[in-house]
């Protein structure tokens, strides 16, 4: 099997930068865009967030199934990023736009414009997830891949963190609505060429036998495995704290902080704290078993969090320092998770002989999305619960919460992955042993 080249890792990687054009920009500023643009409360947010996320769990699932069964002269996963990047970019325009209408009718808007943005962004992101079970069987080649995937990702996390305020006030000109919906539209165009890139740029090297359609069976045969049961509770676990903190950001800068314009600097801090993160994890996977690495990490990342409540808001320095420090040691994890998503289809495959790469990408990625839900879920809640109010001085007990949002609520949540971590089956020893026996059952097979 042909080595992956660094300009093929740059595809994939090119891939994740344009998805989390829209990833970023919904999971930092939607919550706010619908409360201080749209004009709903914290808790009709934390509602809709949550229930658009869970709503197309069957889609997703039923999406997996459809990836396993595609055969196309593109390959098995490359012709979603071709043909539902279009479609993605179009939803995301849709779900940042303000209609006119009474309550009820811009409520229903947003019900339908996101939970279509959530079925897009699964077409798109379930095919990319899997992707890299197919240009490469081997582990370590893997985490690789997913550090370039991470390293765009944060890339561009930085790019939409940083600018989108400023694009929002050039564009909207103090309209703020029209300011969001021509960001995004700007957006939406870089990331379907940047998707038609990693489809051009990247190539599927296994090919799966054609395998009739038993989705029920297939699915009994995931779950039936230790592995995909903790990857889906690390997936929610960790991306409910992601949801949580990146979806507070905004407030406790407005509120807390005081002032938006100083949320550009820590969210560059932020991202380059990812990034470096992402680095050092290439290099402990390395030399170590990257589960033992990634649970070491989320240790350190609760106790950071934890300290940041103790921060003083008015010591911007300080602020920044402790962003930058807590997002390399999470950036260490990241890496990891998403090369143990195809870690975790090896699994299954060699229990059953099938090869189930778009319904393990799809269920995980259902369990990522429920975290993300979760999150938007217990942020809107505990807003309405500490007396937030859109636009107005807040009391405080409302700036109390705000800090314990951005502190031990995420600590919990490392806590709570690190535990998962510690059962999780997969380490390197058992990789090594599982890659062997999944090229001889693949060979027998052809």
């Amino acid at each position: 099997m042909s080595a992956i080249t660094v300009r093929e890792k740059f595809a994939y990687g090119m891939g994740d930068f344009a998805s989390s054009l829209v990833f970023q920009t919904v999971s930092t500023f939607l919550m706010f865009f619908y409360t201080d643009v749209y004009g709903l409360s914290a808790a009709v947010v934390g509602t809709l967030l949550f229930t658009a996320r869970t709503a197309d769990a069957v889609w997703d699932v039923f999406l997996g199934a459809m990836i396993d069964r595609t055969r196309t002269r593109w390959g098995q996963c490359r012709p979603y990023l071709l043909f539902g990047a279009p479609l993605l970019g179009l939803c995301a325009i849709a779900t940042f736009t303000v209609p006119d209408g009474d309550t009820q009718f811009k409520l229903c808007y947003a019900y339908a414009s996101y939970i279509l943005l959530m079925m897009a962004y699964s077409v798109v992101n379930i095919p990319y997830g899997a992707l890299p079970a197919l240009m490469t069987d081997d582990a370590r080649a893997r985490t690789r891949l997913a550090s370039w995937r991470m390293f765009c990702a944060f890339s561009c996390a930085i790019v939409v963190n940083t600018s989108m305020i400023k694009l929002v006030d050039y564009f909207g000109d103090g309209d703020q609505p029209l300011g969001y919906q021509s960001t995004v539209m700007v957006m939406a165009v870089a990331g379907t060429l940047l998707f038609w890139l990693c489809f051009a740029g990247t190539r599927e090297r296994i090919w799966p036998m054609v395998q009739p359609m038993q989705v029920r069976r297939d699915f009994r045969t995931l779950v039936a495995g230790r592995a995909w049961w903790m990857m889906a509770l690390i997936g929610t676990c960790m991306f409910t704290a992601v949801a949580i903190t990146n979806g507070s950001a905004m407030y406790y800068f407005r509120y807390v902080v005081g002032d938006t314009a100083r949320a550009a600097p820590y969210f560059l801090c932020v991202g380059l704290g990812n990034l470096t993160g992402i680095l050092i994890s290439s290099h402990l996977t390395r030399r170590f078993c990257k589960r033992k690495v990634m649970l070491l990490a989320s240790l350190g990342a609760a106790v950071l969090y934890a300290s940041f409540y103790f921060v003083d808001p008015s010591h911007p320095w300080a602020l920044n320092l402790l962003g930058y420090a807590i997002t390399v040691i999470s950036g260490i994890s990241l890496p990891i998770v998403f090369s143990m998503v195809a870690d975790t289809a090896d699994d299954a495959e060699l229990r059953s002989g099938r090869r189930m790469v778009g319904l393990t990408a799809s269920t995980i990625g259902f369990a990522i999305k429920l975290g993300l839900g979760l999150g938007g879920a217990v942020t809107g809640i505990i807003l309405t619960l500490v007396g937030y109010h859109a636009n107005a001085v807040q009391s405080p007990q409302t700036i109390e919460g705000l800090k314990l949002i951005m502190s031990a609520v995420p600590a919990i949540g490392k806590l709570v992955v690190c535990a998962i971590v510690a059962f999780y089956p997969l380490g390197q020893k058992k990789l090594d042993e599982i890659q062997p026996l999944l090229r001889q059952a693949r060979a027998a097979g052809a």
